[in-house]
């Protein structure tokens, strides 16, 4: 019973942190499964409560199976565990299911001995995807991911010119990234250490012509 309720504490804490987990999606009242970003990395895998709730639900099993001496309590117990684990699943799934992902960890871009810059991928519905990057720390178990993305490009199979996909990365300072788009166009980006924020933001994607979408 210890165990599940220390479950239960973690999977909201590591959803409070901010890296995955539910959040409101568009303003339409609904819960979304990871479109979170931000805090610490190593919580990521326990940020989604109804899987935290499912796990605890199997914890109570099976403390019910060893602890309760009355048959009948036993499998009561048992029975709602199942349920509750159960139902936990379900609505996980079909919340997966619902919505797309807005984004997939895809690689690491540049490191630095303090930071380092890695890319994901955001599918398009009804238009290519993106290529978005972000910084994280590199402090062990510690380690943070920023919440805004320091660079949003349109992904190569898109079809678009060179100038709107991302090439290569590198820390010059402590504090700043070189980017360059597969055309040798470069910009270089500051950022808040503290924070992982970029100060100057490069946006290759919404002005980005999309033949998949003409």
């Amino acid at each position: 019973m210890v165990a599940a309720a220390v479950t239960v504490a973690v999977t909201f804490l590591a959803n409070a942190d901010g890296l995955g987990g539910l959040a409101w999606c568009d303003g339409d009242g609904l819960l979304c499964g990871s479109p979170k970003r931000g805090g610490h990395i190593y919580l990521r895998p326990l940020a989604h409560p109804l899987l935290g709730s499912a796990l605890a639900a199997g914890l109570v099993a099976a403390a019910a199976h060893l602890g309760m001496r009355r048959r009948v309590l036993r499998v009561a117990s048992e029975t709602v565990a199942a349920v509750v684990a159960a139902t936990a699943l379900l609505l996980s799934l079909l919340g997966s299911l619902a919505r797309f992902e807005p984004d997939y960890w895809d690689s690491v871009v540049a490191t630095s001995p303090d930071f380092r810059l890695v890319s994901y991928r955001s599918p398009g519905l009804f238009s290519s995807g993106s290529v978005l990057l972000r910084l994280q720390s590199r402090e062990g178990l510690a380690s943070r991911e920023g919440s805004e993305d320091l660079a949003c490009f349109i992904e190569e199979i898109s079809g678009s010119d060179p100038e709107w996909q991302f090439g290569r990365a590198r820390f010059v300072e402590n504090d700043e990234i070189e980017l360059s788009a597969k055309d040798g166009t470069t910009w270089l980006i500051r950022f808040y250490p503290r924070t992982l924020s970029p100060v100057n933001p490069v946006d290759r994607c919404t002005d980005a012509p999309d033949p998949s979408r003409d």
